[in-house]
């Protein structure tokens, strides 16, 4: 599946607003990495970030959104500044604490492949912040 053009795009920033479904998440992880290659992010930390970035848009696509709402969207963002990539994945839905029987280890996958990262949820939405370390 083809994925959208991206809402914003120039040589140093990505921004793509997608709906929240796993085909959409599944394309855009190929995207991010192939963006972050091209900054120049070396190719185990290229897949890294691919799998990172996965597993946060996956967490939107599941937990996210109850079940049946509609306009479920998330927000990616690539960024190449001061010596890092950074990806933030964005959406709107509300976070659920606890573990559910077809989950649970998409948190602790980020912490450990992502340098830096964090989950901020509030009433209106949740963003996982992740980082890698890249050459100018």
């Amino acid at each position: 599946m083809p994925i959208d053009e991206p809402v914003r795009q120039s040589a140093d920033e990505l921004v793509h607003e997608v709906a929240a479904v796993p085909a959409e998440a599944a394309a855009l992880r190929d995207v991010l990495a192939d963006w972050a290659l091209g900054r120049g992010l070396p190719r185990e930390l290229a897949e890294d970030l691919k799998l990172t970035a996965y597993e946060a848009m996956t967490n939107v696509v599941k937990h996210a959104y109850p079940d049946g709402t509609d306009g479920n969207v998330m927000t990616v963002t690539a960024a190449h500044a001061d010596g890092s990539i950074m990806v933030t994945v964005t959406d709107e839905g509300r976070w659920r604490d606890g573990r559910r029987p077809d989950g649970g280890r998409g948190l602790p996958i980020i912490r450990a492949f992502a340098p830096e990262a964090s989950v901020t949820s509030t009433p209106t939405g949740t963003v996982v912040r992740l980082s890698w370390p890249c050459p100018a």
